[in-house]
């Protein structure tokens, strides 16, 4: 009895019919990576191709945009990484989440843009560092706890 690698069986799936868009797809996700500098492409993603479109969600809207402006010349360089091309890009400061933030566990999960990670000594999901230091609890306990109302005031 012999065993198939993991490796073998995804590259196997991946060329039966009806996977080529999960192929190209990861062709967009890594092409993206290697087009732009790693401090944008820490800061975006690939998140939809319509119609040729390729939409990238931005973490700020500065940032998309700033990449408007070069949407032609990233478009030309994604090209040539890509077997099907793209025909325009679309940035959009909606939808994007850093990896780090992830939590499927928790339903008060959000996205941290900076700083270290966390758990609230209260209710133990994960927050910013700056949160707990500030109100001593994350900001969901801390509305709850009347800390945080209507504006945000910080600890004294």
């Amino acid at each position: 009895m012999s065993f198939t690698s993991i490796s073998q069986i995804t590259h196997d799936l991946q060329n039966l019919p009806g996977w080529e868009g999960v192929r190209d797809w990861g062709l967009i996700v890594r092409a993206w990576s290697a087009t732009v500098a790693p401090t944008i492409a820490t800061r975006s993603r690939p998140k939809s191709l319509t119609n040729g479109i390729l939409t990238i969600a931005t973490s700020s809207s500065s940032l998309a945009h700033q990449l408007t402006f070069g949407r032609q010349a990233l478009c030309k360089q994604l090209n040539t990484h890509l077997v099907v091309p793209i025909t325009d890009l679309r940035f959009a400061p909606v939808g994007y989440v850093a990896q780090e933030a992830a939590s499927a566990t928790d339903d008060r999960a959000m996205a941290i843009d900076a700083g270290e990670i966390v758990m609230c000594p209260r209710c133990d999901c994960r927050t910013r560092q700056g949160e707990v230091l500030r109100w001593d609890v994350c900001r969901f306990c801390a509305i709850e706890l009347g800390i945080v109302g209507g504006k945000i005031s910080p600890k004294l």
